[in-house]
């Protein structure tokens, strides 16, 4: 049944095959037994196959019937779901924290790490590999260049570390990049307050938006004013001086 199953282009599927990198990363999992796991499209079963071994909490959230079928078909009393992960629900499932591992295609990356943000409280750990320029977005430091919105977004509320790049080759049809596989740990604290996070993350987006002006001509303020670093770029900014510049701001009674 597996060779009559073709990756599918408009699900971004590309099935990991290489034999040393899925040691490699599950090497990296490190998992303890019985945690709860939730596999985001297990495909044909590459990390699978040492999850279920692993864990009688498993859950694994596939998109494509077919293999759903297959699945089904090569574990025993496996529980797969035939469903968006993006349309799942992460409520009820188990009476731990969860971890989330998955192959992540480039186009729902973003809309995913979302939903890991509002499901964070119910989150142990997070793995994923996923498009390595996209990763090294994520964990960027300011003063790069590829430091951006989404470092802010993933930084503000997770700590990460990137383990090791993938080759196309290790992969089934071989993408035309690079993947990395990253982990995320949500953090116990966050450095702003529930009520600060929506303006915050609208005013991260403004002075990210026109990257090469300085954040005084990005946002609602007199030129010469004097706050703390509104002369520099938003990517010369840490996320604290990002937000105490925030707090000033709006301390002022200025709409952001």
């Amino acid at each position: 049944m597996v060779d009559s199953i073709k990756p599918k282009k408009n699900l971004g599927q590309n099935f990991l095959k290489n034999k040393y990198t899925i040691n490699k990363i599950i090497e990296i999992l490190d998992l303890k037994d019985n945690e709860c796991i939730i596999e985001v499209g297990p495909g044909q079963g590459a990390l699978t196959e040492f999850l279920v071994r692993k864990t009688k909490n498993y859950i694994g959230v596939e998109k494509d019937k077919n293999l759903c079928d297959l699945l089904e078909e090569k574990f025993i009393n496996i529980n797969i779901i035939n469903e968006d992960i993006l349309k799942f629900d992460f409520n009820n499932l188990f009476n731990k924290k969860i971890r989330i591992i998955g192959n992540i295609p480039y186009n729902i990356s973003t809309k995913l790490l979302l939903k890991c943000i509002e499901n964070r409280n119910k989150i142990k750990r997070i793995d994923f590999m996923m498009q390595k320029e996209f990763v090294d977005r994520m964990i960027s430091e300011h003063g790069n260049k590829s430091y951006g919105r989404l470092s802010v977004l993933i930084q503000l509320f997770f700590d990460t570390e990137k383990y090791v790049d993938i080759s196309p080759k290790d992969f089934y049809p071989e993408p035309k990049i690079y993947s990395s596989f990253v982990s995320l740990k949500p953090k116990n604290n966050i450095i702003i307050k529930k009520n600060e996070i929506n303006e915050f993350l609208d005013f991260v987006k403004k002075i990210f938006n026109t990257r090469r002006k300085k954040i005084k001509n990005c946002v609602n303020v007199n030129p010469n004013s004097l706050y703390d670093n509104i002369e520099k770029r938003a990517e010369e900014l840490s996320i604290l001086e990002m937000i105490n510049l925030f707090r000033e701001i709006k301390k002022d009674g200025k709409p952001i």
